[in-house]
């Protein structure tokens, strides 16, 4: 009997060190974010964050956000626009492969006039495509 109420003592101090540790660890990583944002007084006060800059406006810019939320919206801002970055770079060469493969097959089920038609109406969706991409990113 008394080996099983030391048993059980012992587990309780032990699930209670796992607690206080992971408390500690949570309490540290909130702390670690706090400490890296910018403070209000940090931050400029009447000028426009680079993203905001730079980007049209997005949804969570018109919620009333402090200056530390625009931070840290500004800091997930670069982090996940890094991350769709290198998605981008990984889909981009195989969506045009599979693309690429697509307009081969289509080109061979047309005659000559139509592959001629198709083509230069290809060449105008691009030209198009390209000139909104460069007047967007001119904005």
């Amino acid at each position: 009997m008394m080996a099983e109420s030391a048993f059980k003592a012992k587990l309780v101090a032990a699930t209670a060190l796992v607690f206080l540790f992971g408390s500690g660890v949570v309490v540290g990583l909130a702390w670690d974010q706090t400490a890296s944002a910018s403070t209000p007084t940090e931050t400029r006060g009447g000028e426009r964050s680079e993203r905001e800059r730079t980007r049209h406006p997005m949804t969570i810019d018109r919620v009333g956000l402090s200056a530390v939320q625009k931070a840290t919206v500004d800091s997930l801002y670069f982090f996940y626009g890094q991350r769709l970055s290198d998605l981008n770079t990984d889909f981009q060469p195989r969506f045009r492969a599979v693309m690429s493969d697509f307009r081969a097959e289509l080109r061979q089920i047309l005659t000559e006039d139509q592959r001629v038609t198709y083509d230069s109406l290809v060449l105008e969706r691009e030209a198009d495509h390209t000139l909104r991409r460069r007047n967007n990113r001119d904005r």
